[in-house]
């Protein structure tokens, strides 16, 4: 009876021992499980270099996995759209206080300006490159408007659309009037324009603005004698700097 006991017994503190060391087990210890067949494109094997990061899918992380195919699909989702390259700018995960989104640019364009943002949603993908595609095209509407208001001087005129009705990307013969919001940058040259032709000038851009419906903040720049001359559109927030002008003011234009 004892014997049978202790056979029992025995075989119980091995069964016992068989679970723990198989509890142990290594991961390496496991068959190896296949991975998934995925092959990056040359673009995002770019874009995974650029950051110092392996370029074969096996080699990430499962997060960074999943981010490199999320770039990938909105990148095609932007081009298949407007019909144009575009190229990586900058990625970020969901989390709580945001949804998943990258930046892109057009690949002709230039990062630093014409970048725009592409967001994961609930129904597939939206952006707002219409806003920074515009850009250049509302600039120059409204510098069409304001030239003649003070044909002496060169004005240069700068946007950044914050909203806009318009639905497609718009050229050179666009209307904007009553379509768009968001701020300009309007600089006139100190060499040829004074101070009291910039307050006419001030009085005319704002009715000008009114009447087209065009309701937005304006930053109205005069700057220091021949610094009109290496102004442009990558460069133009430097010359807002107290360094470069003899006035400057923010306009809101209202109803």
């Amino acid at each position: 009876m004892k014997k049978r006991q202790i056979l029992c017994l025995i075989t119980v503190v091995m069964m016992l021992m068989i679970g723990v060391c198989g509890c142990k087990m290594r991961q390496s210890d496991l068959p190896n499980q296949p991975q998934n067949d995925v092959t990056l494109s040359e673009r995002q094997k770019e874009i995974l270099a650029a950051q110092g990061l392996p370029t074969e899918y096996a080699q990430l992380p499962a997060h960074q996995q999943s981010a490199i195919v999320a770039i990938e699909e909105m990148l095609r989702y932007a081009e298949e759209k407007y019909g144009v390259p575009f190229s990586y700018a900058g990625y970020a995960a969901a989390g709580p206080m945001e949804k998943e989104h990258m930046r892109a640019y057009p690949s002709s364009g230039h990062m630093a300006v014409d970048s725009f943002t592409i967001t994961k949603t609930e129904s597939g993908y939206e952006d707002d490159f219409i806003h920074t595609a515009a850009a250049p095209y509302f600039a120059a509407y409204v510098g069409r408007q304001l030239s003649p208001l003070l044909p002496e001087s060169e004005v240069k005129v700068y946007a950044e659309i914050t909203d806009t009705t318009l639905t497609e990307v718009p050229t050179e013969e666009t209307n904007f009037a009553g379509k768009v919001s968001g701020s300009l940058w309007v600089f006139v040259d100190g060499t040829t324009c004074s101070q009291d032709e910039l307050e006419t000038f001030k009085t005319q851009m704002v009715d000008t603005l009114q009447k087209q419906e065009l309701y937005l903040g304006v930053r109205l720049v005069r700057l220091k004698a021949d610094q009109n001359l290496y102004l442009t559109e990558y460069n133009y927030t430097d010359y807002l700097s107290p360094d470069y002008y003899d006035s400057s003011e923010t306009i809101y234009i209202r109803k």
